[in-house]
This record gives C-alpha cells, sequence and structure tokens, in this order.
C-alpha cells in the first residue's frame, strides 16, 4: 500500500475541518459524553459510593483490556485506508473484521482474569462470578463498539461515526435506567445491563457498516492481517498508555484507600472529562489530516483545542458545583474540591490528544507506542505519589502535572519531524 496522500488529493481534504464539521463531532461527542455520565449518576444514585467504586474499577480494568484486544487495529486503519486502492481495501476491510472478533474474545478473557487478580490483591469485591461475566461481556461490547467506530473514521465519515459511538451509550444508558428502576440490581447487574443495551445499538451499528462496504466478509489474508497487527501494534502502546495514563488513578486510588473513596472521585472526574469533548473531535480531523499529507500547523489545532476545554471547563466546574451535593447528597461533597482541579487538569491535556494523534496520522507508530507506554509508567508512579501524599485531592493534582508533561512531550514529538 502507498504511503502518504494520493497524488489527486484534492487541497481541500487536506485543508483544516470547518467550525461546522468541528461542532458536529463535538457535539456527537457531547452527546456519547452525556449518555456515559447519566449511566454513572443513574448507578451512583442506586449503589452508593462503595457499590459504584466496584463498578468503576470494572470497567476501569475493562477499558485497558479492550484496547490490548484490539491491537491497535484502529489505529492502523485510519492510517492505511485513507491511502488503500479498491482491491487492497476489500482485504484490509475483511481481515479488520476478523481482528476485531478475535480480539473481542480475547479482551473479555483478560478483563475477567484482572478483576479476579485485582480482588486477590486490593480485597475488594471484585471477583464473583456474576460480576466477572458482567465485566467480560462489557469489555468485548466495548472492544466492537470502538473498532466500528474507528472504520467509519478510516473513511473520513466522521458524521455517522460521531452518532453512532453516541447511540450506543445511549442504548447503555436506557437500559442501566430500566435495571435500576426495576431494583435489585448490584453493580453486576447495572454493569451487564448496560453491556446489553449498548450491544444492540452496536449490532444495529454493524449492518451499517456492512451496507456502505465498510465492513469486510470473508476470510481473512494473511499480507492483510499483518499489516493491520505491524502498524497497529507499536501503537498499541499510545492507545494502552493513554488508558492508563487517564484511568488508573482510580485503580491506584482504590487500591489505597478503598471503592468508597473511587466512586466519590469518579463523580469528579466523569464530569471533568466532559470538556476534553472538543480536543478530541480536533484530534480526530488531525488524525485523517496528517494522514493524507496535511503539513500540519499544530499550533493552530492544539491552540483551538486547548481554548475550548477550557471554556467547557469552567462551565462543567460551575454546574458541579451547584449540582453534586443536590443530586448525589453529602458523602459526594467532596467531589466538588476535585472537580476544580481536575477540569485545569483536562485543559493541559488538549495539546497532547492532538499531537500524539498526529504521530499516528504520519505513520510514526513505533514512536507513538514508545512515547505511550513511557507515559503509562509515568502515571502510574505519579498517583501513587500524589495519593500517598495528599489522598484523593494529591491524585487530582498529580493529574494536572502528569498532562502537563504528557503535552509537552507529544508536542515536542511531533514538531520534531514537522516540516517547517
Amino acid at each position: 500500500m502507498a504511503a502518504g496522500a494520493p497524488e489527486d488529493t484534492p487541497v481541500s481534504a487536506l485543508a483544516s475541518p470547518s467550525r461546522a464539521d468541528v461542532s458536529l463531532l463535538a457535539s456527537a461527542g457531547l452527546l456519547q459524553v452525556g449518555a456515559n455520565a447519566a449511566a454513572a449518576v443513574v448507578a451512583t444514585i442506586v449503589l452508593g459510593p462503595a457499590g459504584r467504586g466496584e463498578m468503576v474499577l470494572g470497567t476501569t480494568i475493562g477499558s485497558v483490556c479492550a484496547l490490548l484486544g484490539g491491537l491497535g487495529t484502529g489505529q492502523a486503519l485510519r492510517s492505511a485506508l485513507p491511502v488503500a486502492g479498491p482491491p487492497d481495501r476489500e482485504r484490509v476491510l475483511r481481515s479488520y473484521a476478523w481482528c476485531t472478533a478475535g480480539g473481542a474474545a480475547v479482551a473479555a478473557g483478560l478483563a475477567a482474569g484482572g478483576c479476579a487478580v485485582s480482588s486477590s490483591l486490593t480485597g475488594l469485591s471484585l471477583s464473583s462470578v456474576g460480576f466477572l461475566v458482567a465485566v467480560a461481556a462489557a469489555t468485548a461490547v466495548q472492544v466492537v463498539a470502538a473498532q466500528a467506530s474507528e472504520a467509519w473514521y478510516a473513511d473520513g465519515l466522521f458524521r455517522p461515526g460521531g452518532l453512532w459511538s453516541a447511540a450506543c451509550a445511549a442504548g447503555g444508558l436506557v437500559t442501566v435506567t430500566v435495571a435500576a428502576v426495576a431494583g435489585g440490581a448490584g453493580a453486576a447487574g447495572l454493569l451487564a445491563a448496560q453491556a446489553a443495551g449498548t450491544a444492540v445499538v452496536c449490532l444495529v451499528q454493524l449492518h451499517g457498516l456492512g451496507r456502505i462496504g465498510l465492513l469486510g466478509a470473508g476470510r481473512p489474508e494473511g499480507a492483510a492481517v499483518r499489516l493491520l497487527v505491524g502498524r497497529g501494534a507499536p501503537a498499541l502502546g499510545l492507545t494502552l498508555g493513554l488508558a492508563v495514563a487517564l484511568r488508573s488513578d482510580r485503580y491506584v486510588l482504590g487500591a489505597v484507600a478503598g471503592p468508597a473513596a473511587v466512586g466519590v472521585y469518579s463523580v469528579a472526574a466523569t464530569l471533568s472529562e466532559v470538556s476534553r469533548v472538543v480536543p478530541q473531535a480536533v484530534g480526530q480531523f488531525f488524525v485523517r489530516h496528517v494522514a493524507l499529507g496535511g503539513s500540519g500547523r499544530l499550533n493552530v489545532w492544539v491552540s483551538r483545542a486547548a481554548l475550548f476545554s477550557a471554556l467547557g471547563g469552567v462551565v462543567v466546574a460551575t454546574a458541579g458545583w451547584v449540582l453534586v451535593v443536590p443530586v448525589f447528597g453529602m458523602p459526594f461533597a467532596h467531589a466538588r474540591e476535585l472537580l476544580l482541579v481536575l477540569v485545569v487538569a483536562e485543559t493541559c491535556l488538549a495539546p497532547y490528544v492532538v499531537a500524539s494523534r498526529g504521530l499516528v496520522g504520519g505513520g510514526r507508530t513505533r514512536v507513538a507506542g514508545a512515547f505511550g507506554l513511557a507515559a503509562g509508567v509515568a502515571s502510574v508512579g505519579c498517583y501513587v505519589l500524589g495519593v500517598k501524599l495528599g489522598g484523593s485531592m494529591g491524585l487530582a493534582v498529580s493529574c494536572v502535572a502528569l498532562y502537563c508533561g504528557l503535552s509537552a512531550v507529544a508536542v515536542a514529538l511531533f514538531r520534531g519531524r514537522e516540516p517547517r
């Protein structure tokens, strides 16, 4: 397959996305985040701090294992499909479907095993059969949903990709709400219900991908599988490192302070992530921009992402300060102070979200992978130090320091090869 932009690539394809493009994808992302946040609210109200903490730890482990199951093939598809000819395109998509199916099965097993091991290490109730089954199912669904989104984005179809991601989250919200209203569902029951709703919508999405030729049917080809895994596995370090950097704070806090502390902290963390919507949308466009041979102009992309992250953070922090106690009760009051720090951390992360995706779009997967793995290792050390020194608040402050460092390194790495 050829590398770089085809000779007949129109200039418009390499240009920065319009405000309408970014707004559309950001709006879809906001719907997705909102649905996930609403599901978290429902679960938190029903389960309380301890039960919600257990559910968060299960989903944290599952999210990391879901990335391992994908083997980075989604990122590989993003860089390979835009420049593939018709014959290569069909072979790659067919092999991508098989990689996704196999990865979902592997990730489910890893997640169940991870919860069982974590239960023995932390003393938390993560090893019951029902909980392990729920985590495995939720992880498998997460792999398929994420891989489906990557297929849309790889073909430049950001609108349907964003809307389907939001729809999957909405499906999970509906079923977790039904389970909560029905009563009697613990952490395992709510997690399984959320996974079921997401799976139903995801199946409809797969049908849509098949209708437009983005879901390959038939046997995989060894060369195409090797291309996807060979190009994606090095980039896996980036996505895995990002997941560890953004999620292991909950795990570290749970191991040190218990599930109740995680339940309170996760409320602030979930709310703060709303301000990440626009940076993620900008990053999605930046991958394709660089993959098609765009010159970069990183400062423009990063400035846009950071500005909207800061503005969103102000809105989220204000709303959270007013609503957290009335909605969740006094046991969650500390989440308000944590939220003020975590929205600052999100603004510090915005340059990383954009620049790191530019590394993948430019085919620099080994650099991106090594950086991601280093980021994951550094994050664990940073979080442990933060928790030991200042508990939940120390953890939030450590996020600010870590995210600043990640952004600085990501920007430096990208500019190291950016055309002058």
